[in-house]
C-alpha cells in the first residue's frame, strides 16, 4: 500500500507541474487527471463477520484510492479510465491474513453538472464553484481474487489554484465472481473522502452569447439576467458593468431615485464623472433631494445647496411653495403661514403721508406670498397711527395707508375680492405713545384673517 500512496502522490506532484498556471477560463479542461483518496469498508461478502458475543456483523476498516484521466469529448460528458488500490484491514474468514489488498482498473462515462467556467479562486474575475459530477466504470477488480465489477462515484469539487480543484466524494464498487467456490460471489465495497482533480489540457473559454462579459452560465445561475440580452433591466447600462460596479442588472432604477441607472451614469463609465449623479446613491449630493427629482427640474444633482433654494428648511421636492421669501414663517408644505393676525412690520410710509416709502418692498412681497400661499384666505388690511394729532385725522390717515398697502397687493396679482381695508387710527395701540419706541410700534399696518376657524 505504500507504493500505491507514493505513486499517486508522485503522480499529483508531476501533473501539477507538467500542466502549470493555466490561462483556461473553463476549469474542468479537455483532459483531466483525478486522484481520489479515501476510506470504506466492504458493506456485503465474505468478510463480513459475525461477532459470536453479539450476533451482529463487524465492519472491517480500509482505505483506498484511484488514479483517473479523463477525456471530456463533449461538454459535459468525458470517457474516463481509472485504475485504483486500497487495502482492507482484515482477511476473508477461511484464511490467516490479517488484511486484503484490492485493486482495480477500469473505464466508464464521467458526467459534469453545474460545471462553473468562471475561473479558479486566485484567477482575476474567478470564484471557488466548481462542479459536481457522476462517474460510472466497467472493469477489472482483484479483491475476492480476480472479480468483474461496476462501480459508481459522485462527488463536488471547488476550484481552488488554478489547474487545481479539491473536493469530496464517495464511490462504490459491486464486484461479482471469485476465485474460491465456497465463498459468496458478490462483494461489495464503499469508501469515501478527498479529492483532487487538475486541468491538463484547458478547455473553452465561458459561452457568452450576448457579450455583455458576464458567462451564460453565472447569468443563468448567479445574477438571474438574461444571457441572450446584454442590458436585462433595459436601464442602458451593459450587465456586465453593472455587476462590476455593484449596481443591480434586474433593476433600471437602483437606488430607487427615479432616475434610470443609465440616465445617472451617463457615460456608461461605471465611475462617477462630472455632472453625473450616483446610480448606488438615491441624493447624490447628500442635500436631501432624491436625484430622479433633481434631474427631471433642473436642479444639480451635484450641489446640496439647491436642495432647498428658498432657504425655508422644506426641502424642494416637498415643497409646495417654494419662492417663499426668506426668513418667512412656513409649515410643513413649505408654504408661508397666514395667522389669525399678523403685523406687518417694515412697512412704512412717508411723514403724515399714505405712500409707501421704497424700504418696505420686502415686507410687502412677504405679505404678499402669505397670500398666495394661502388663496382661500380672506384679510382685512388693517392701518393703525400713534397719538400724535387730532383722532379724525389719525383715523383718515389710518385708512388711506391700509387703502396704499391694499392697493400694492392688487398691482402684485392678489384678487382685491379677498381684501377689506379699515383705518382704526390711534385706537388700538400696541405699546404706550410715551416714549418714541412706544409710538413707532403703534404705527403699523396688521392683517386679520376673516375666515380663520
Amino acid at each position: 500500500m505504500r507504493q500505491i500512496t507514493v505513486l499517486l502522490a508522485a503522480a499529483v506532484a508531476f501533473a501539477t507541474l507538467a500542466a502549470g498556471p493555466s490561462v483556461a477560463r473553463a476549469e474542468s479542461g479537455v483532459l483531466n487527471l483525478h486522484i481520489d483518496l479515501g476510506g470504506g469498508a466492504p458493506l456485503a461478502g465474505d468478510m463480513l463477520r459475525e461477532d459470536p458475543m453479539t450476533g451482529q456483523s463487524k465492519l472491517p476498516f480500509g482505505f483506498a484510492g484511484t488514479l483517473g484521466i479523463d477525456w471530456q469529448f463533449m461538454v459535459p460528458f468525458s470517457l474516463e479510465f481509472i485504475v485504483g488500490g486500497g487495502y482492507v484491514l482484515a482477511g476473508f474468514p477461511d484464511t490467516t491474513d490479517s488484511g486484503t489488498p484490492y485493486f482495480t482498473a477500469a473505464v466508464g462515462p464521467r458526467f459534469r453538472f453545474m460545471d462553473n467556467r468562471e475561473g479558479y479562486g486566485n484567477e482575476d474575475g474567478g470564484d471557488y464553484e466548481g462542479n459536481a459530477w457522476i462517474s460510472g466504470h466497467l472493469g477489472y477488480h482483484l479483491f475476492d481474487g480476480s472479480q468483474f465489477g461496476i462501480d459508481v462515484g459522485g462527488g463536488y469539487e471547488w476550484s481552488v489554484v488554478a489547474p487545481l480543484q479539491i473536493g469530496l466524494f464517495v464511490r462504490g464498487a459491486l464486484m461479482f465472481g471469485n476465485d474460491n467456490p465456497m465463498r459468496d460471489r458478490v462483494d461489495f465495497l464503499v469508501y469515501g473522502g478527498v479529492s483532487f482533480s487538475i486541468e491538463l489540457i484547458g478547455g473553452a473559454e465561458a459561452l457568452d452569447t450576448d457579450g455583455d462579459s458576464l458567462s451564460d452560465e453565472r447569468e443563468i445561475n448567479r445574477w438571474n439576467t438574461d444571457p441572450n440580452n446584454p442590458d436585462t433591466d433595459g436601464d442602458g447600462l451593459n450587465d456586465g458593468l453593472e455587476v462590476r460596479t455593484e449596481t443591480d442588472p434586474r433593476n433600471p432604477d437602483t437606488d430607487g431615485d427615479q432616475a434610470p441607472d443609465g440616465q445617472e451614469d451617463a457615460n456608461h463609465s461605471g465611475g462617477l464623472d462630472p455632472n453625473e449623479s450616483d446610480p448606488r446613491n438615491p441624493d447624490t449630493d447628500g442635500g436631501g433631494v432624491p436625484d430622479g427629482w433633481e434631474a427631471t427640474n433642473g436642479r444639480n444633482v451635484r450641489d446640496p445647496a439647491d436642495d432647498d433654494s428658498d432657504h425655508d428648511r422644506v426641502l424642494e421636492h416637498i415643497d409646495r411653495c417654494p419662492n417663499t421669501p426668506e426668513g418667512a414663517e412656513v409649515d410643513q408644505n413649505g408654504c408661508t403661514i397666514l395667522r389669525a393676525q399678523m403685523v406687518l412690520r417694515g412697512v412704512n410710509f412717508a411723514t403724515d403721508s399714505v405712500d409707501i416709502t421704497p424700504d418696505s418692498a420686502q415686507t410687502l412681497e412677504t405679505a404678499a406670498q402669505v397670500l398666495r400661499d394661502n388663496p382661500d384666505a380672506r384679510v382685512e388690511v388693517g392701518g393703525h397711527t400713534d397719538n400724535v394729532g387730532a383722532p379724525g385725522y389719525n383715523q383718515r390717515l389710518s385708512q388711506g395707508r391700509a387703502n396704499s398697502v391694499r392697493d400694492w397687493l392688487v398691482s402684485h396679482g392678489i384678487d382685491a375680492a379677498r381684501l377689506t381695508t379699515r383705518g382704526y387710527g390711534q385706537n388700538r395701540p400696541m405699546a404706550p405713545n410715551t416714549t418714541d419706541e412706544g409710538r413707532a410700534q403703534n404705527r403699523r399696518i396688521e392683517f386679520t384673517r376673516l375666515d380663520a376657524e
